[in-house]
This record gives structure tokens, sequence and C-alpha cells, in this order.
């Protein structure tokens, strides 16, 4: 997506007890998709980079970002229609497969522009549901965003500088 605004690039996702957002690129499907999302002690390699996308062609929604893999190039996708359990995973951009796809309603999350914490709320979440951590991998709680607490509260980066301006992505 060569129209994409950043508003972190290559930044870590920390949970409320110092952990980093980080995948397996090996986990998921031969497209990487359906990669689940674990955490682990931050130590700043691929696998904890995430870009934090907030205008483009897989988010058209002011207020909302993606929630991109640096690594994968990949999507933070929450499906309800999944398992309990397995309902949040890294998904092609724009929903489908093949990477063709463009806006989806479970890969844009609110954001306010900041580093946070804040908890990730799901657009197609009916904004009663937060992201969490269950033992050790990313999930989902039925939550009241403006109350979130604990684990269902997230910070990017630490020293890390948000981007300036567009920046071009090579997200499918």
């Amino acid at each position: 997506d060569n129209t994409a605004t950043r508003a972190f690039t290559a930044t870590s996702i920390k949970t409320s007890n110092g952990q980093c957002l980080s995948v397996d690129p090996t986990s998921g499907d031969f497209r990487e998709n359906l990669t689940p999302v674990t955490t682990a002690a931050c130590d700043g390699t691929a696998n904890q980079q995430w870009d934090i996308i907030t205008a483009g062609a897989h988010n058209n929604a002011p207020g909302f970002m993606t929630v991109t893999s640096t690594l994968t190039n990949a999507c933070l996708n929450f499906d309800p229609r999944r398992a309990a359990g397995n309902q949040v995973l890294l998904f092609s951009c724009g929903g489908r497969a093949d990477g063709g796809g463009s806006v989806t309603n479970s890969q844009l999350f609110t954001f306010n522009g900041g580093q946070g914490p804040l908890p990730l709320v799901p657009q197609n979440g009916n904004n009663a549901t937060c992201l969490t951590v269950t033992n050790g991998a990313l999930d989902n709680t039925s939550c009241n965003p403006a109350q979130a607490s604990g684990q269902e509260l997230f910070t990017f980066g630490g020293s890390e500088t948000p981007a300036a301006g567009a920046n071009n992505a090579n997200v499918h």
C-alpha cells in the first residue's frame, strides 16, 4: 500500500506487565495467515515490530488504525465467528487470504493518536470487546473500553519516535 500513513513504524506493542506482542511467521498457514500473536520478553527483534497505520488502502476510517506486523505484513484481525481463544490472529490486510481486499472492520481498531496505554478495541466488536492477554496469547474479552485496565491496556514503543508524515507500506 503506497498510500499508508503511519503513526508508528516498526514499534513494539507492550502489555501492562512489560511483555511485547510477538509473532512466529511459521505458525500460520502457507500465506502467513491465521498466525497467532503471543507475548514474549521484549528483545527488539523483527517478530516484535509493528506498524500502526492510520490511513491507506486498508484503512479508510478516521479515528481507527490497522496494526500490521512489520515482519509478515499481515494485519491484526478479530473474528468473533472463530472458536473462543482463537479469534485474534494475523490475517492478510483487507481480509482476503490472497491480499486482494481493501478495508474490513475486523482489522480496524480505535486509535486516539497516542502511545497509550490504551485498549485495542476492534471496530466489529460493537465497542464491547477489548483485546487482552490470556496465558501468553493475544485474546479478547468483554469490556467497557472507557474502563479498560490491566491486561486490556497496551503501549506502543518505549523510546521509539512516532513516524512523521506519510510513509510507504508494503502490506498485503
